[in-house]
């Protein structure tokens, strides 16, 4: 009995797995060979995976601190399209106590302010530093001091501005 309902339970599944396939009809009709076309496509919608650095202290009297990386992961870009990734901030960090007292500082690449940069191929990036004179150091008030910085990330068309790292 067991080896009935197994037989009939495969045969109901068989019969129950039915793909549906389509295909290009060709119909001899003089005996000459028939040519047909097809066409093969695929579609990928563009994506991508920005890393940014992440919060940060700085030591009192270093004059440069590695800021961390930005980095395109993963990318599927358009062509003629790229990931750009923009830096504001004040450039200014502000005493908690009293926000006139201020320490200048700078968010370099390479030794040249960071502003903004484009991607177009997973695995390029571009190392940051936090740059702070010595003077501005000397010269800073006691304190706890911050800022923020805002990154912008966003998927646009080439501007050529910018060359790629």
């Amino acid at each position: 009995m067991k080896k009935l309902t197994a037989i009939l339970l495969t045969l109901i599944m068989t019969m129950a797995m039915t793909c549906t396939v389509f295909a290009a009809e060709i119909t001899e009709e003089d005996g000459t060979p028939k040519r047909e076309e097809v066409t093969i496509s695929a579609s990928i919608a563009p994506t991508y995976t920005v890393t940014i650095p992440k919060d940060i202290q700085v030591e009192f009297n270093k004059t440069s601190t590695a800021f961390g990386t930005i980095v395109l992961d993963k990318a599927q870009i358009d062509p003629g399209r790229v990931v750009k990734v923009e830096l504001a901030a004040s450039g200014l960090l502000k005493n908690k106590a009293d926000d006139t007292k201020t320490i200048a500082y700078a968010i370099n690449a390479g030794g040249t302010a960071f502003v903004s940069q484009e991607y177009t191929a997973a695995g390029q990036s571009t190392p940051l530093t936090i740059d702070i004179t010595k003077q501005a150091w000397d010269q800073a008030y006691a304190g706890e001091y911050s800022d923020t910085v805002t990154f912008t990330i966003s998927y646009v068309e080439v501007s050529g501005a910018a060359a790629n790292p």
